[in-house]
């Protein structure tokens, strides 16, 4: 039987951000987290998930959600975001400072610059709640979820694309072993968006070998 999915957005995005895809397995079970940066909170219990993450999502999702796990498609996808003398292909952490330094005085002007960066069109960032948008991006600086990421006891298969404004190349090959990974030439951050259709057929392809 095919496992509950249980999918999981990144920084600046909410449960939406996933419907594409889910729209395309209508013959999955499943839920989806909203870290609440437009409103309201959720955070669905799903036993045994096969847990679908994108960018920052992974480390939340290493870092809250418990385990068992059936499976992780991580998308666009990192357990550690800022470089460190055992990271070297993160992000400059300044990176991470400058916005935070912006927030408070433009919180809806450094969210609407960042889901610009990662390819969104006009992005729409009047509904904001900041407080929690705040609180994940000083949280991201620091996440460093690499260990819990290898010593997750089930099947794990990461998706990414070649030319990713917010994670480049370097940072994917670092984060995942090199059978679990699959690059996607010329494409960026936002492949359930931009791929919906692929992404479908690669959570279809992960579920049946979860099931074998």
């Amino acid at each position: 039987m095919t496992p509950p999915v249980l999918a999981v957005h990144g920084w600046g995005f909410d449960a939406g951000f996933w419907m594409p895809v889910l729209e395309r397995l209508p013959d999955f079970r499943g839920d989806c987290v909203d870290m609440g940066f437009y409103g309201a909170p959720k955070r669905p219990k799903v036993p045994r998930p096969l847990v679908l993450a994108h960018s920052m999502g992974l480390a939340w999702a290493l870092a809250n959600i418990p385990r068992p796990w059936a499976g992780l498609l991580a998308v666009n996808a990192f357990p550690r975001f800022t470089r460190s003398p055992t990271f070297v292909d993160g992000v400059p952490p300044r990176l991470v400072e400058r916005m935070l330094t912006r927030f408070d005085e433009a919180p809806q002007q450094v969210t609407a610059d960042f889901l610009g960066r990662c390819g969104i069109d006009s992005p729409d960032t009047s509904a904001i709640a900041p407080e929690p948008l705040k609180q994940s991006l000083a949280w991201l600086g620091q996440c460093d979820e690499r260990t819990a990421l290898r010593m997750l006891p089930c099947p794990v298969q990461a998706l990414a694309g070649t030319n990713d404004p917010i994670v480049p190349q370097a940072m994917s090959l670092a984060s995942y072993a090199p059978e679990t990974l699959v690059l996607v030439e010329g494409a960026g951050h936002l492949l359930p968006l931009t791929h919906p259709d692929w992404v479908a057929s690669q959570v279809r392809l992960f579920a049946a070998r979860l099931e074998a």
